[in-house]
């Protein structure tokens, strides 16, 4: 045999050697988490046109209050890089305006290089840090509520969010004769709406308003069809445009729906209630944009339960 094909065959043999030797290793996937934080901030949050139990607020402080119980989830121990931090789904605010980003931001990703630090940081500084970030968003509150704006949902996931995402690809970070270690981030979403969407695009596709859920109820109790998904999901007309940006790098938790179809105790004044249709129409728009994982969950009467269903959503991905 030929020299060449000697040596041919040798490096074959050891790249299959190799690839059978990762086989045997027990593979771990790492997760960081990039949290965004997007509150609507439309006529939605006057109290007056529109109470709900539980302030938006005191539901942000609430998740970032326990940041450091989430950098725990999937056995996490040690290293983890996780960020929080405020999105505006219409940016003129911070155009108009003097909130400073920062003091909306809870970075563990700063301290990759200097665990000491970050554990310092858990243990004396992250405290103040989302005081800090409770407190600016409180401003940003008062002045959204004194300079009303509208809130382009339907753009904000077709182009704003795109600034905000990190690369999800995984990334080799150890490896040994036993293990091999991957890490990747995960981008979530905490959307804060009412689910009402009103774009400035008047075009049929691109908005979700009284109207057209009134509509779809009325299409569908006429239909004597018991299927109410399968009924608006056959029908196009219904349907909100799937975005050009694919949001296939997302994973969506929209909160805080309050259904304007029940009555001040609660009891459904028609059906299907205006949360049944509003919620199809979001996750058949959502899941149509590429988004894999998407939960969409009503108004609830404490923060305790809002935290537990969005930390419950975070362990699923």
């Amino acid at each position: 045999m030929k020299i060449p094909y000697i040596l041919s065959f040798f490096v074959l043999s050891l790249s299959a050697a190799c690839r059978n030797d990762d086989a045997n290793k027990q593979q771990v996937m790492l997760k960081d988490y990039n949290i965004i934080i997007a509150p609507d901030l439309s006529n939605r949050i006057n109290t007056h046109l529109y109470p709900k139990p539980i302030h938006d607020t005191v539901l942000i402080r609430e998740v970032i209050s326990h940041s450091d119980e989430l950098l725990k989830l999937h056995n996490r121990s040690s290293g983890q890089l996780d960020v929080y931090k405020l999105d505006f789904i219409n940016r003129g605010i911070l155009n108009t305006s003097s909130f400073d980003p920062k003091r909306m931001t809870i970075d563990f990703n700063r301290f990759s290089n200097n665990q000491l630090d970050r554990v310092s940081y858990i243990r004396k500084g992250l405290k103040s840090d989302v005081k800090a970030f409770s407190n600016e968003v409180n401003r940003v509150y008062d002045y959204a509520l004194k300079n009303q704006s509208g809130a382009d949902v339907w753009n904000y996931f077709n182009e704003t969010i795109k600034s905000s995402l990190v690369d999800v690809s995984p990334k080799r970070i150890n490896g040994d004769s036993k293990i091999i270690v991957d890490k990747k981030n995960t981008n979530v979403l905490l959307l804060l709406t009412d689910g009402y969407i009103e774009s400035t695009n008047k075009g049929r596709g691109y908005r979700l308003g009284s109207e057209l859920v009134t509509k779809i109820r009325k299409d569908y109790n006429a239909s004597g069809k018991r299927d109410l998904a399968a009924f608006i999901q056959s029908d196009s007309t219904y349907a909100i445009n799937r975005t050009d940006f694919n949001l296939k790098d997302v994973n969506i938790f929209i909160a805080e729906l309050v259904d304007r179809s029940l009555d001040p105790s609660g009891a459904a004044k028609e059906q299907p209630t205006d949360f049944q249709i509003i919620k199809v129409i979001w996750e058949k728009w959502l899941k149509d944009s590429g988004c894999a994982n998407v939960k969409v969950i009503q108004a609830v009467n404490t923060k305790e339960q809002f935290y537990q269903e969005f930390k419950q959503f975070l362990k699923t991905l």
